[in-house]
């Protein structure tokens, strides 16, 4: 029997992993009051985490990122079984949320489609506090489970064609006068306006390859965080194709990086010497670059 290529996980199970991880120990599954992190987390945990969230979404992309959290919530959500208990406990209050700043991934209230759901009804349908009291039965509806970094993942303006358009883009003009737009996808990480990391500089990219359709992109860039910096040189590959649900081009896929690392210990002049290392795997770069730049300061 002939051997078959083992299939890679698409971009879209590879991040509902990542948040499975990101959140698999959150205990804060009721949210009728606002949750801003796990109490049992410490200070440095939380921004790490944090920064875990800010970066996913600028590798991305915000429609790519709030899909797939919408379908973690989903998932979750099937967790909680209790009741909210009494209407005494929900808050009425909502902001109206205008026309161009609705989210179509589904954290709407399924009722008045004017706030972002609180609640779930008996049927599954989320409701604001408002409509929960109007349209459901106090002893069925449960508490709609949220992230403390929710805001990080839900997008607005993805309504329509507006979705095909509300990636970020990259401009390459070329030599002769050609201009075209991409989509960044996972440059992102490294693009300026849109990256997630630490006293981030762009030093210089550029455009290479033998197909303006598939052109690839290197980078040099360099963040920093307190005493910890990092050099970054990476490329990426564009891909034209949409994947999943994606409404828009791939953008650039992210091909390999070498990252050198550097750290001053507090009280010391000189800097230690560089960690170099080299990533074909976008999580172990985004892992190395987290871990050195927000773990343990000394």
């Amino acid at each position: 029997m002939p051997l078959t290529a083992q299939k890679q996980p698409t971009a879209r199970a590879r991040l509902l992993a990542e948040m499975e991880r990101l959140f698999a120990a959150d205990a804060g599954l009721g949210v009728l009051v606002p949750y801003n992190g796990r109490p049992d987390m410490s200070e440095e945990a939380k921004e790490v985490q944090m920064a875990w969230a800010r970066a996913l979404v600028s590798v991305h992309g915000h429609d790519r990122a709030a899909s797939v959290y919408a379908e973690y919530v989903g998932r979750r959500q099937r967790t909680v079984t209790e009741s909210i208990g009494s209407w005494d406990n929900l808050v009425l209050t909502g902001r109206p949320i205008s026309r161009w700043g609705r989210d179509m991934h589904g954290f709407l209230c399924f009722c008045c489609v004017d706030t972002f759901s609180t609640v779930v009804a008996a049927d599954g349908d989320p409701l604001c506090n408002r409509c929960a009291r109007e349209h459901s039965a106090v002893e069925t509806t449960r508490p709609q489970w949220r992230a403390y970094s929710h805001s990080q993942f839900t997008f607005p303006g993805l309504m329509g064609e507006e979705r095909k358009t509300g990636e970020t883009q990259l401009i390459a003009r070329y030599e002769d006068g050609e201009e075209r737009k991409y989509v960044t996808g996972e440059a992102g990480l490294l693009t300026e306006g849109t990256s997630s990391l630490p006293g981030f500089t762009m030093v210089s990219n550029q455009t290479h390859g033998d197909s303006r359709d598939t052109i690839s992109l290197t980078f040099q860039a360099r963040a920093e965080h307190q005493r910890r910096s990092v050099d970054i040189l990476a490329t990426f590959a564009y891909d034209p194709e949409p994947e999943g649900y994606d409404g828009h081009a791939y953008g650039f896929r992210f091909v390999a990086a070498r990252l050198t690392a550097r750290s001053r210990q507090l009280g010391q002049l000189e800097l230690a010497d560089p960690t170099i290392t080299e990533h074909t795997d976008l999580y172990q770069l985004l892992d190395i670059l987290i871990s050195h730049l927000y773990g343990g300061q000394q």
